[in-house]
């Protein structure tokens, strides 16, 4: 386990403002946040340094705790266990029976890193409207969506007396709801960062099809050509079987973090468009990890 490199803090921490338990209920959904992420969500229209800040009195505060890190890599925050006290008390959000910090993998960190940098893409995403978003750490906490929602809409008190029972199942990353073009859409989505091999990717199709079977599967891979195997690879693998092929979207993290959602070209197993896909970007962005490849399928 990742150890913090502040102490402990005093279980007596000062009385939550409405702004920091929206915050913090927010970090904890996801585990943690980083310094640029933090920015990013919380201080879009100020400068850096802001962030920093900010980040720096919660620290003070006794509400976050951080990892150590290396040179040049950025602070991982996550919530403090007074923190996670004071949440729980006003019915924000929902534990365990022993309350603890969060356990952060240092061999999943970029993972989850990124996995939440698409969230907050996604969130600022105008097109996606009234989005809840449950994160694979809630789900595996066994927090249900309708539990989530009530819980942001300050009905937490309903919930006076539900327990979480941890999951022992595989969970995708991520499962979200959200209104697009005026209708109700839901979709879990995989970010594929190391690539699968052909028995976590047979898990992740059973799984899927099992626990949200009329979902739309969005699948994130780190690059274009991870994206195509992984997408000619689940195609094989259901060959024969053509339940809920059209359900399934593919593209990779430079396009997926960057671009609005309904113009990023989502390609199905039929290597045709989502049905929400408008006008979508073909050009992919020129960083190091997006190189082009050649195949049949624009993504």
């Amino acid at each position: 386990m990742t150890q913090p490199t502040t102490p402990l803090p005093n279980p007596k921490t000062p009385d939550l403002e409405p702004s920091e338990i929206q915050l913090l209920a927010y970090i904890h959904s996801n585990k943690f946040i980083t310094t640029k992420l933090f920015h990013k969500k919380f201080h879009p229209g100020q400068s850096y340094v802001t962030a920093c800040v900010h980040l720096r009195e919660l620290v003070a505060k006794g509400l976050l705790l951080k990892t150590q890190k290396l040179p040049n890599e950025d602070t991982y925050f996550y919530l403090s266990r007074p923190a996670l006290h004071q949440l729980s008390g006003l019915a924000r959000i929902l534990v365990s029976s022993e309350v603890r910090s969060p356990r952060i993998n240092p061999l999943e960190k970029e993972h989850d890193r990124r996995l939440l940098e698409l969230r907050i893409h996604l969130e600022a995403d105008p097109a996606l409207e009234g989005l809840t978003w449950l994160s694979d750490y809630e789900m595996r906490c066994g927090l249900k969506m309708s539990w989530k929602r009530a819980l942001e809409e300050g009905r937490g008190w309903d919930l006076a007396g539900t327990k979480l029972h941890r999951l022992n199942q595989r969970t995708p990353d991520a499962y979200f709801k959200a209104t697009l073009e005026g209708q109700p859409h839901a979709f879990v989505l995989e970010y594929e960062h190391s690539p699968y091999n052909r028995q976590k990717m047979a898990a992740m199709v059973l799984n899927l099809n099992r626990d949200f079977p009329e979902v739309y599967r969005l699948v994130v891979s780190r690059d274009k050509n991870q994206a195509v195997r992984l997408l000619e690879g689940i195609a094989a693998y259901l060959k024969g079987d053509a339940r809920q092929k059209d359900l399934w979207g593919f593209s990779f993290f430079g396009k997926a973090a960057t671009f609005p959602f309904i113009r990023v070209p989502w390609v199905n197993l039929e290597a045709e468009y989502l049905p929400f896909v408008k006008d979508p970007i073909l050009k992919a962005p020129s960083t190091s990890d997006e190189k082009q490849g050649g195949t049949t399928h624009e993504l």
